[in-house]
This record gives structure tokens, sequence and C-alpha cells, in this order.
């Protein structure tokens, strides 16, 4: 008898500090599910809430005597969410299939009204008979996730549907993304972008100033709008404006750089054919001085001249009056003529552009006191007069630059033909002189930069190895 009484009391001893274990781990769990650092509630079968922790009070804005017995309906969940989604059968499902519907996210509304999305994760809890007695569902909110998401939708959208260009490539040149619009303007789809470099749609002539891009953009520098050539999937020259910007990771380590390109070959073609029109008037002008306002010119120096002898045994003062009129006359013509070669500097059925830039080489030397030699390689040969006057004008810039801003004593002037192009460079032993960049207040780069965009070149203005600064043009051959 002392044994069982004894052995009773050792099981209720140890019955007592189980319970007493048991209210500590509830206490604990309690503590633990109050304090937790998201949205934690129960609701029995109907969707009656029966436990909502304190950060699901506050999150929100129900007190516990508010919320505690209302169903979840109404309360924290809108019948349908702003998809279109019924909350109720939602809930419903969640019942009936539990293994459907351990994690879902959907939108909640607070009681102030305003929209959230939560991310709940769910837990059914049965009797002993495996019936469904109540839900547990922990909840996290991800509002600010979704509202990003919905943004990176509408810019995806925005990009992939973009008239202009827009691709995505890494540092070596692999394109990574490529939008409609690139597939429209270049002719390649997706899936054949997505296996090529970019070099692919870079003309040959361009593919040094694409080294340099990316030097500058890897530097720091931004590219807005800067003007170049691409090549269509048919071998089509295209004038695009270009702009770029590198992507840096965490570290700040550039690791991607996207580029937006904008076909302006229609707006090109408008400037060339204006230029056409543009040098058409100045040879009719340039035609018009020389024959008729020449002539006339020449006509009273000869008209002077001779008269000039008929005074000469009869008045001296008209004689000398006379021979007045004929030098300003000859002065006016030889201006005239200055006049003609200044609007019309290239002929080429008389000699073409190599011929003008002899004429030029001779006339800096003889006017601004300093060296200027002109070498030209035998198979250059520039046919199209537009194109060869912004040539010629392209050196005007480059020699005036060198004298006037350079201080340039030494010019040399080449031209020559290579497997990449014709190329045009002007060497000088000045100053050095700023390299090209969009952000250059100075007029004379800009128009060079302008005239080689015309004519589908590159320009390139960098340091001499000797000093001074080397001005280089590439264009295509049979220009």
């Amino acid at each position: 008898m002392k044994k069982q009484t004894k052995k009773l009391k050792d099981v209720t001893t140890e019955l007592e500090h189980t319970q007493e274990m048991l209210h500590v781990s509830e206490d604990k769990y309690r503590q633990l599910v109050e304090n937790a650092d998201c949205i934690i509630l129960q609701m029995n079968k109907e969707g009656e809430i029966t436990f909502f922790n304190e950060f699901a009070q506050k999150f929100f804005g129900y007190t516990e005597q508010e919320i505690i017995g209302k169903n979840v309906i109404g309360t924290i969940l809108p019948e349908t969410d702003s998809s279109g989604r019924n909350i109720t059968e939602l809930i419903r499902d969640t019942k009936r299939r539990s293994g459907s519907y351990t994690t879902y996210e959907n939108e909640n509304i607070c009681k102030d009204g305003r929209r959230v999305w939560i991310a709940w994760a769910n837990k059914i809890i049965h009797n002993k008979k495996k019936k469904t007695t109540e839900i547990l569902c922990v909840g996290h909110d991800i509002t600010r996730r979704k509202h990003l998401e919905e943004q990176l939708q509408l810019l995806a959208a925005a990009v992939r549907n973009s008239n202009d260009a827009i691709a995505i490539m890494d540092l070596e040149g692999n394109i990574v993304s490529w939008n409609l619009g690139a597939e429209r303007i270049y002719g390649y789809s997706e899936a054949e972008a997505m296996k090529m470099n970019v070099r692919r749609i870079i003309p040959d002539h361009k593919q040094d100033e694409m080294v340099l891009l990316t030097e500058r953009l890897l530097k720091g520098d931004n590219i807005e709008f800067f003007e170049t050539q691409r090549l269509t999937k048919n071998n089509r020259i295209l004038d695009i404006s270009l702009t770029a910007t590198v992507l840096k990771d965490e570290k700040e380590n550039p690791f991607i750089i996207t580029t937006t390109e904008r076909d302006i070959s229609e707006r090109r073609g408008l400037e060339k054919e204006i230029l056409e029109i543009s040098e058409r008037e100045r040879a009719l002008i340039s035609q018009e001085l020389h024959d008729s306002m020449g002539q006339s010119l020449t006509g009273i120096a000869v008209k002077c001249k001779a008269l000039a002898l008929d005074f000469k045994d009869k008045s001296s003062e008209l004689m000398k009056d006379a021979l007045i009129i004929s030098r300003l006359a000859n002065k006016a013509i030889a201006q005239t003529r200055d006049l003609v070669r200044m609007l019309y500097p290239i002929d080429i059925k008389t000699g073409g552009l190599v011929s003008a830039l002899k004429t030029l080489a001779s006339n800096i030397e003889e006017t601004m006191r300093v060296t200027c030699r002109f070498q030209c390689g035998k198979s250059v040969s520039v046919k199209n007069l537009v194109e060869a006057k912004q040539i010629y004008r392209i050196i005007q810039e480059a020699i005036t630059n060198a004298i006037k801003h350079g201080k340039a004593e030494t010019i040399n002037i080449k031209l020559r033909s290579t497997k990449k192009g014709i190329v045009l460079s002007v060497e000088n032993d000045g100053l050095d002189f700023p390299k090209l960049s969009p952000r250059s207040k100075g007029l004379g780069l800009k128009i060079m930069k302008y005239r080689t965009d015309l004519i589908g070149g590159s320009l390139d203005i960098r340091k001499g190895d000797k000093g001074g600064t080397v001005v280089t043009c590439i264009f295509p051959n049979g220009s």
C-alpha cells in the first residue's frame, strides 16, 4: 500500500511538473506569436477570426475587440480583389483542398480602406476525427514588392514595344536583350540577336568608334543622342541616333551596357538633299559671278585702260582717273574669283577633290605663313561632289583650328585608301586640341562631326605621338 501511495505521489509530482513546463511553453509561444514581426491570425471553418496577434492589429488598424468573432470577408479581405478574383471562393477552396493552398498571395484591405498585398502561409488544424476545425494563417506584407513588379511589368512592356531599338549587352558586346523595335529596325529576330555580338550590326568603318564609345562609357561618360551608323540584316546602312548607359552592380562595377537607337536615315536623307540643293545654288551663283559679273568687270577694266591711253596726250588727270578705275576693276575681278572659289572650291570635271586640296594647301602656306603639305595615294577617288565638298570643309575647319587655337606652324594633310575605307588625316605640331565630346561648346568641332556623319564616316580627334593634334576621318570607299 505504501509503495502504491508513493508511486501515485511521484506520478502526481511529474504531472504537476509537466503542467508547469506546459504553461511556461505556452507562455513563451504566446509571447513569440504576439511579438512576431508578421501577421498571425486564426479563423474557424466559417471564416470567423478567433485569434489576431498584436502585429496584425497594428497593421490592419483593428483592435482585438473589434476583430475577434468577425468574418475575414468584409474586414481584412474584400469580396473581390483588384484582379477580379473571388476571395470567398478562395477561402472555400482552401478548406476543401488544403494541400493546394498552403501558400498564396492576395489583396487585403485595412480598416481605413487602404489596399495591401499579403503573402499567406496557411495550416489547416484538424480534430481527432480529422475534420477541419480552424485555419492558422501567417502573412507578410508584400505591397511594395507588388507595386515594383507592376512598374517593372509596365516598363518591360514599354521597352518591349518601343519604336526605338533597345538592346542590352554585356561588356564584350554579346547581346542579352533585344526588343521589338530592334527587330523591326535591324531585321534580326530576338532569337537571332541573342546569339550575336553587337559588332555584327556595326559597319566596318565604325568598328573603332564603338571601341572608343565603350571606353568612354566605362570611364563614366554619358552618351546621349550620339549620331552614328548601323548595319541591317540585309546589309543596308542606317543612320541612327544612339543613347548608351552602363549599369553597375552593388559593388559599383560595370557589368551591362544598354543602348537606345533611333533610325534617323530619313532625316539624314532630307539633310543631304538640302545640302545638294544648297551646293547647286552655290554653283549657280558662282557661275553667274564668274560669267556675268566677271566679264562685266573685265570689260570695265579694259575700257578704262583704253581710255587712259586716249587721255595720255589730252589730260593727265583724266588718264589717272581712268587708270584708278581700271585698277579697282581688276581688284574687283580678283575678289570675285576668290568669292567664286569659296562658293565652289571643287569641280569634279577639273581635277576634283585632290586638285582642290593641293590648291588649298598652297593658299594656306601663302596667306597664313605656315608650312602646309598635302599627300594623296594614287587609288583615292571621291566622285560624289557633295561628299567631296564635305571632306574639303572638314579639312578647312581642321586647318583653321590648328592655326587659330593650336598655334601650329606645320600642317600635314593626308588622303589614302584602306580596307576600312578612305582615311583622311590632318596633323599639326601645335597645342593639344580638346577631344570631340557631345558637351563640347566649340562650334567648329560640332560642324566637323556633323559633316562626317553626313558622309557616313567616323571622326576621331586626339593628341599626336609627338604632340600637337591629329584629326582623322574615315569614310566608306566609293563616295
